[in-house]
């Protein structure tokens, strides 16, 4: 009896965390009647060695460049969209607007006319009359997929051709959004997606409001990511802790999760600030403006390592790059630098960042958390500062637990960290909504939904 085969497309290192290092492809490896290939960018022997079994089967994931065409319609998409959403409306973290500026009366006057569901409709269209699928089709005929599950397909990342190719073939496929500003943030492509799976119903709600997406095919599971955190037991003390990472035990600890390397950087600003604001940090430290606390800095998976090096030489300061390099264009997180991250939230007397999910990560060990809220090169305006992360759509609607604090100078991130540290308690109500709003589940089961949801879905018990 031949079995039935799900192809799981993996563009990212983040992705290998979410979806193959939890309890949603461990339950599907399990399961006798499956087969599992798995598309990556990267795959090495260590890889084959994590997830590798008898049933799994490895195929290369290319690289891919829109046409011309595709990126057409992506434009015009993003110029109809920017009328729905203030993500796309302030042009995201470059701040560039000026293509969907030209065309903004022509898309006003198009939804006037037709209303966004029909546009939508004409969209989905267009990219299945001239975008046909020219990749993947060895692949798909030696395996005979019965599902496709993707985790981005956004901006044409390395997992869309796939996609393109499974509605070639007709097979349904299945998306697992891979973070909280994907749906807002990216021109979402969900035009042959059977089932979407989010992490909660803000992000539901999102996917019908801006495109129509029917409720009934949409899977609210939890945020996957956060099952080993949950179901580990992260049983060091905070000591423990603080040895592990070379601290001083007698110190307070005050983390800055940076974003990557584009964060905060637009035409007017060529650099992030990040690497000049966590040195003012770490000089407050050193001249006694905060007074017995160590900083440690910990890098996004594409942060650029060579801005932050210099803080290798400043005392009271801890330089944490997480991963190893990779094919992936992000960082590989192993699971135990999953399980760091989990321990750094829970033993940090405040954590800061610049409009990062870590605000999440930190709320869901109740961790006081400081958010960056202003230009570091000087004054921008709207679309080329830091301020409009605060606008976009996903941090908004975060923004209304008031379960974070703005800070709107460098002295005011300075006096805010002091009174934080003196006040530990302050916004742990509002911390808890963070969790309600965004986590929706806390069980660590989130991954082994996922799994019954596509096993369901492909009538496999």
């Amino acid at each position: 009896m031949k079995k039935t085969t799900i192809f799981f497309a993996i563009a990212f290192g983040t992705s290998v965390r979410d979806v193959l290092r939890n309890d949603t492809y461990k339950h599907l490896k399990d399961n006798k009647n499956l087969d599992i290939v798995i598309l990556a960018q990267h795959i090495d022997e260590q890889f084959v060695i994590e997830f590798g079994d008898e049933n799994i089967y490895f195929e290369q994931l290319s690289e891919y460049k829109a046409s011309l065409i595709e990126r057409c319609i992506s434009y015009l998409h993003r110029g109809v969209l920017r009328h729905k959403c203030r993500t796309i409306d302030l042009g995201n973290t470059a701040g560039n607007t000026f293509s969907i500026d030209i065309i903004k009366p022509f898309t006003g006057l198009m939804l006037k006319i037709f209303g966004l569901a029909k546009i939508n409709k004409m969209i989905h269209y267009l990219y299945e009359k001239l975008t046909p699928a020219e990749l993947y089709s060895e692949v798909f005929e030696k395996y005979e997929p019965s599902q496709v599950v993707v985790t981005r397909v956004l901006n044409y990342s390395n997992d869309y051709p796939v996609m393109r190719a499974a509605l070639k073939y007709k097979i349904p496929v299945v998306a697992l959004v891979s973070s909280w500003d994907n749906l807002t943030s990216k021109a979402f492509f969900p035009f042959s997606l059977d089932k979407l799976v989010v992490w909660n119903n803000v992000m539901k709600n999102e996917a019908i409001d801006l495109f129509q997406y029917p409720e009934s095919d949409i899977f609210v599971s939890g945020i996957p990511r956060y099952d080993a955190l949950l179901n580990n037991d992260l049983s060091q003390t905070k000591d423990e802790f603080l040895k592990y990472v070379g601290a001083n035990l007698n110190k307070k600890l005050i983390t800055y999760a940076t974003g990557s390397k584009t964060t905060g950087r637009t035409k007017v600003d060529p650099k992030t600030p990040e690497p000049e604001i966590v040195k003012y940090l770490a000089q407050s430290i050193c001249d006694g403006t905060i007074s017995n606390c160590q900083l440690l800095v910990r890098l996004h998976p594409q942060a650029d390592v060579e801005e932050y090096n210099s803080l290798r030489k400043m005392n009271n300061v801890i330089l944490q790059v997480p991963g190893d390099k990779s094919s992936f264009q992000d960082r590989l997180f192993s699971y135990s630098d999953d399980i760091e991250l989990g321990e750094l939230m829970k033993h940090s007397d405040v954590v800061v960042n610049l409009a990062s999910t870590i605000t999440i990560d930190a709320a869901l060990f109740d961790t006081p958390i400081i958010c960056i809220n202003f230009d570091f090169f000087g004054q921008r305006k709207l679309k080329h500062s830091v301020k409009k992360f605060y606008q976009f759509d996903h941090y908004a609607k975060l923004a209304k637990t008031k379960g974070f604090t703005l800070a709107n100078s460098l002295d005011d991130l300075v006096n805010k960290i002091n009174y934080q540290l003196s006040n530990p308690n302050h916004l742990k109500p509002e911390r808890l909504d963070i969790v309600k709003q965004q986590c929706m589940y806390t069980d660590g089961k989130s991954g082994a939904r996922i799994a019954k949801f596509l096993l369901h879905s492909i009538k496999i018990k």
